[in-house]
């Protein structure tokens, strides 16, 4: 069973509200082998999620959907780290 799925893109979508939903839907829309995001300027996702799903700000399949964020929300006030500055070089 060898099947190739192919990247869903949503050119117009700038703002997902992910913060309710499994880790695995986290993946879903930002891992670019999966979803395109080229406008995505606001993201609103659990925060020990997002950092699960970019292995702690690692992970090159999920940086580029994160690359224009300009505004992310996440469940508690929190001070982001340098690491968290360089994966969403928008903020």
């Amino acid at each position: 069973n060898d099947y190739s799925c192919s990247i869903v893109k949503y050119p117009h979508l700038i703002s997902l509200d992910i913060i309710f939903v499994n880790v695995d839907y986290v993946d879903q829309f930002l891992n670019e082998s999966k979803t395109h995001l080229p406008r995505l300027t606001e993201l609103k996702v659990q925060f020990h999620a997002l950092k699960e799903v970019t292995k702690t700000f690692t992970q090159d399949a999920t940086r580029l959907n994160c690359a224009t964020v300009k505004r992310l929300i996440v469940e508690d006030s929190i001070v982001f780290s340098e690491d968290v500055y360089r994966y969403f070089p928008s903020l």
